[in-house]
């Protein structure tokens, strides 16, 4: 609406001076039809020669430019006529003041009942004297008709831009409250399907803590009692499954647990260095090595340090189980005041036929049956959103996957 009232502003200014330019060349063209024949009238005046001025008057009257042309002596009696004139201008100012001064007049005036704009013009001989003066007279409604044309058609185009940028307006800002109540709408499910798969593994984690507890410990026992080769081999397979089942019960509970629950300033590198400790345990001696690249000054971040150390223990553990040879994890900041932990492996990269956003939802995995779980990078999403974060994964363009955690910097100082 400011745009269009300036740029309506702008138009009527534009008009008006046209206005005034189009008065002005009118007015022109009125003073160069006295000064074609003044000269010549002025011959005539002097000559006494009647019949020749008002054959110069009614030779002016038929170019159609004039609606009426008269001449006048020095007193302001009519000499000679053509068109609509006044009779007599002895008592006229205007008419005086032409006659006293020498020099050209104009105004508006009301003539047979009709408005126009008349032009005062004297004549004088070749010696310069003021021998009389002649009236052209011009419709006022001429100067309004020349200019009514283009005004209409400068106020119809701006209505019709006005009309079309409203509406360009008003359908994007309904397409767009539209989208935005679309992506309300999704992550308001969203959110609400994380929590009733958060509820849910909550429930399943507590009722397999337990039992699997026992099953650990009775076959732990059994092994005690029964040194038989097939006897330590059936009850070693028991506990590595059971193992595996407890992991998964630790990752259940990690998932539903509340992401947040009490935040202080941290310190990115130490953070880092903790998660990569804890990862490095886990690791074979001949497998892939992992490379930390941390900057000289610290960044520290406003954090839940114990949930956003499991957010990149199962970040680089999931990492290091894509990487071949090795996995790079640098710490990166940006003139927004953001902080950037990249971990890059030299894997095979994100398959084709799952996308980054589905990598990230619970129990999506692209590991045999019985390695994964799906839920370490839902984990890490889940932790970095939590901290007001941006978590994305993307293929390298030199082989492999680079995950990048994107987070609020609070300040930085000297590491």
């Amino acid at each position: 609406m400011p745009l269009l009232a300036l740029s309506g502003i702008a138009i009527g200014v534009a008009l008006e001076q046209a206005r005034e330019f189009q008065d002005e060349r009118l007015r022109d063209d009125l003073e160069l039809v006295g000064r074609a024949i003044r000269l010549p009238l002025s011959d005539a005046l002097l000559s006494d020669d009647i019949p020749r001025v008002q054959a110069h008057l009614d030779a002016v009257f038929e170019l159609g430019r004039v609606y009426g042309a008269s001449v006048y002596d020095t007193n302001g009696e009519l000499v000679a006529s053509a068109g609509v004139t006044e009779r007599d201008l002895s008592e006229s100012l205007l008419a005086e003041q032409v006659v006293l001064t020498g020099e050209q007049r104009d105004s508006y005036r009301e003539v047979a009942g009709r408005d126009v704009y008349s032009q005062f013009i004297p004549v004088h001989d070749r010696a310069e004297r003021l021998i009389g003066f002649m009236q052209l007279n011009r419709r006022a409604e001429d100067f309004e008709q020349s200019f009514s044309r283009l005004e209409r058609i400068a106020w119809v185009s701006w209505s019709i831009v006005a009309l079309a940028l409203i509406s360009i307006l008003a359908v994007g800002y309904y397409r767009t409250r539209h989208q935005q109540r679309l992506e309300i709408n999704s992550r308001l499910r969203e959110h609400e399907k994380m929590a009733a798969i958060g509820q849910l593994a909550r429930g399943v984690a507590h009722e397999l803590g337990a039992p699997l507890t026992v099953i650990s410990g009775r076959a732990k026992r059994l092994q005690e009692r029964h040194a038989d080769a097939e006897s330590q081999r059936q009850l070693t397979a028991i506990r590595g499954q059971v193992d595996r089942l407890t992991r998964l019960v630790q990752q259940l509970l990690d998932f539903s647990r509340t992401p947040v629950s009490h935040e202080q300033l941290e310190s990115v590198s130490q953070l880092v260095q903790q998660a990569a400790s804890a990862v490095q345990h886990e690791q074979p001696e001949q497998g892939p090595q992992l490379q930390l690249e941390l900057p000289e000054r610290d960044v520290v971040i406003r954090a839940d340090g114990s949930r956003l150390e499991l957010a990149l223990v199962n970040l680089f553990r999931n990492a290091m189980q894509a990487a071949n040879q090795l996995v790079r994890v640098s710490v990166e900041t940006t003139r927004n005041n953001e902080c950037i932990i990249v971990v890059a492996d030299d894997g095979n990269g994100l398959p084709q036929s799952t996308s980054a956003e589905q990598l990230v939802e619970p129990f999506t995995t692209t590991k045999p049956i019985g390695e994964g779980t799906g839920l370490g990078l839902a984990i890490v999403a889940h932790i970095v959103d939590a901290h007001n974060g941006k978590f994305t994964l993307q293929n390298r363009e030199l082989g492999g996957c680079e995950a990048r955690v994107t987070l609020p910097c609070s300040t930085t100082k000297e590491a």
